[in-house]
């Protein structure tokens, strides 16, 4: 997965994005997130979509284990 996001992050260049429409939902050790974002990008432009997220409970912390996203 970290091989995936380096190459997204040389083929966007310098970027910035503004996450909005957020809604959190737990369920046990379960978070979903859900929400829209907007990303201004050096080479691609702006670039929008939905996204989800599924976050699970290890010891103290969260962790990702589903991050999903429309373009």
């Amino acid at each position: 997965m970290k091989h995936q996001f380096e190459e997204a992050d040389a083929a966007m260049g310098k970027a910035s994005t503004k996450i909005t429409e957020e809604i959190y939902q737990m369920a046990g050790d379960f978070i979903i997130l859900t929400g829209k974002y907007e990303m201004a990008t050096e080479k691609m432009g702006e670039l929008k979509g939905d996204f989800t997220q599924f976050w699970k409970k290890t010891g103290d912390t969260y962790k990702i284990i589903y991050d999903g996203y429309t373009f």
